[in-house]
């Protein structure tokens, strides 16, 4: 599987959607940032194989 780290998350979960995966996020942030939640513009940090079909991303946002 190709290393998406650093992509947008919307590109990086298009691109492994058509790949066939599922996929799971994860928010990582600062405690006062963390009610934020993760969008489309979000970047990944880490990705994860959880099982044969199954990703998690860790992401962050880049706008504070």
């Amino acid at each position: 599987m190709k290393d998406y780290s650093g992509f947008r998350l919307e590109d990086a979960m298009e691109q492994l959607k058509a790949q066939g995966y599922e996929i799971t996020v994860r928010l990582t942030a600062s405690p006062r940032q963390r009610d934020m939640g993760y969008g489309t513009d979000s970047r990944v940090v880490r990705q994860r194989l959880l099982d044969n079909r199954t990703v998690e991303l860790l992401v962050c946002n880049v706008n504070s």
